[in-house]
């Protein structure tokens, strides 16, 4: 069994690789719409501000500063209706980002509300999961 700073790095080390996989794509976030992409589970993030614990539903992922922030889905300051005209176009599943485009429509996950990079590993071994049906819903 693995003590908590093995797991600790691997969690780590399986952020860094997704990271590397989003730059190798050109991609600075990914946002994908949890009722149409039929994922096998909804990647949700347990996170503590101060003395309290709330869930979180995420949307997508982000990396900013050699960091992968979970993406908040209602709370974070981008939803998928930012992408598409209502009504006129067909909502997409999953939308990308360049890096550039993620920081003007996404900002500083530090200075708003709706990013985490908080997450157990088993957390975030769903979200990764997620990013990976994710693209092949692309």
């Amino acid at each position: 069994m693995k003590n908590a700073q093995e797991v600790t790095a691997l969690v780590n080390e399986g952020k860094s690789q997704i990271i590397e996989d989003m730059k190798e794509r050109g991609y600075g976030a990914i946002l994908w719409n949890n009722s149409t992409a039929g994922f096998h589970f909804i990647p949700e993030i347990v996170v503590t501000d101060t003395d309290k614990s709330r869930t979180m539903r995420i949307m997508g992922l982000y990396h900013y500063d050699g960091v992968l922030y979970a993406i908040e889905e209602g709370k974070a300051p981008v939803h998928l209706t930012d992408f598409y005209t209502e009504g006129v176009e067909v909502p997409p599943v999953v939308v990308t980002l360049t890096e550039d485009m993620a920081r003007t429509e996404l900002g500083i996950p530090s200075e708003s509300r709706g990013y985490t990079s908080q997450g157990t590993p088993e957390e975030w071994l769903a979200v990764a999961d997620c990013y990976f049906e994710a693209l092949n819903e692309k």
